[in-house]
């Protein structure tokens, strides 16, 4: 065997075994996964709804995303980092030497793993919000929730009140891009970097199972227990096609239509139609939106107090804006944030590794390498 396939023979050795250790640190995700996603096809088959998984949708469109488009932009990312710290080209490829040591690498590949299982995971989310109805028989706490909202409320609904203080159809749709394109590209596109990078290694295991806790209690869990459709659908699961006559009046429909109210209708047909696919299902209480938002502002706030201070304000405005749209009660984001408080601080002392990020000596910059291992 020559050097050069001996360094490889040893490089691979060393990226394999640095996988395999990551691998093992994320075992409670993984084995989360595992149990919840099994819970979910016993569920299914039980109700003879196998033709309701959606894991086929998730992996068509998050597989490219998070195995393909985001790792060739850290990649590029990382060549354009070595060119622009030096212009010398044996100093850039030696940084490039650096970002593809068998440590990074391996780590990296441990995160792309725990990414298959995470759209495994929001597979079987779907697939059991879409089964939540079958399960309870209906949305039964509609009138319930909007009646708690309106007492909390001195006597109004939140939803309705939003739109006669804020009736202006440009503003609508700003606030319709950023709760759904912004909303899914700072809920989705931070967990591939949490999973792949090593600077965020400290906190991997802790963000993914906070997360998909998150998912669980609030999105499966709660949600079932207390089904609710929301006030955009309000009409349908009650009859009363009056009490939010003016937010579904504001969302429009036909050729008036706002996105919001496109894809209500949308969620409303797959509903009745019984099928599954990607971002399917309704529930109201508690609300995802906030709950995902919240998880991902505590662990900004042990970033810096400015960050946390933004991530916040996010969480109140897609609070706000949950209601304004019809898509949530009020109470359905308050609920969020109490459990995501309560949550948050018994992940950490189960899962935390005694740092938050990287420790701020290390170079900063979108691919920091590690250290190339001593041989």
């Amino acid at each position: 065997m020559g050097r050069r396939d001996l360094r490889m023979h040893r490089w691979t050795r060393q990226m394999l075994g640095e996988c395999l250790r990551g691998t093992a640190v994320l075992a409670p995700f993984h084995s989360l996964v595992i149990a919840y996603s099994g819970a979910v096809l016993v569920i299914a088959l039980w109700l003879g709804k196998a033709g309701a998984l959606a894991h086929g949708a998730y992996f068509e469109r998050l597989a490219p995303i998070y195995l393909v488009t985001l790792p060739a932009i850290m990649l590029v990312g990382a060549a354009a980092l070595a060119v622009h710290r030096t212009d010398d080209w044996s100093s850039r490829c030696g940084l490039l030497r650096a970002y593809a040591n068998p440590t990074t690498i391996g780590h990296a590949a441990s995160g792309l793993l725990a990414l298959v299982s995470f759209i495994v995971f929001m597979g079987s989310f779907t697939t059991f919000k879409n089964l939540m109805p079958d399960i309870r028989g209906g949305f039964v706490y509609d009138r319930v929730q909007a009646d708690i909202d309106q007492l909390l409320h001195l006597g109004h609904d939140p939803g309705a009140l939003v739109v006669a203080l804020l009736p202006h159809p440009l503003l609508r749709k700003a606030i319709e891009w950023n709760y759904s394109v912004l909303w899914s590209l700072l809920g989705f596109i931070p967990v591939f970097f949490i999973a792949t990078h090593q600077a965020a290694g400290t906190i991997r295991l802790r963000y993914l199972m906070t997360m998909a806790t998150t998912w669980i209690v609030v999105g499966s869990i709660l949600a079932c227990l207390f089904l609710s459709a929301g006030p955009a659908f309000y009409a349908g699961v009650t009859g009363d096609g009056v009490r939010f006559a003016a937010i579904t009046s504001f969302l429009g429909d036909g050729a008036e239509a706002s996105s919001a109210a496109l894809f209500q209708a949308y969620l409303w047909s797959s509903h009745e139609a019984g099928t599954s696919a990607l971002g399917t299902g309704i529930s109201a209480f508690p609300s995802m939106h906030v709950a995902l938002a919240m998880v991902n502002a505590l662990f900004l706030r042990e970033l810096n107090r400015m960050a946390g201070h933004i991530g916040f304000a996010y969480v109140g405005l897609i609070l706000l804006s949950s209601v304004y749209l019809g898509w949530h009660y009020a109470i359905d984001g308050y609920v969020s944030i109490l459990i995501v408080l309560a949550l948050h601080p018994l992940m950490r002392r189960l899962f935390d590794r005694g740092e938050v990020f990287a420790p701020a000596s290390r170079p900063q910059g979108a691919l920091t390498p590690a250290a190339p291992p001593t041989e």
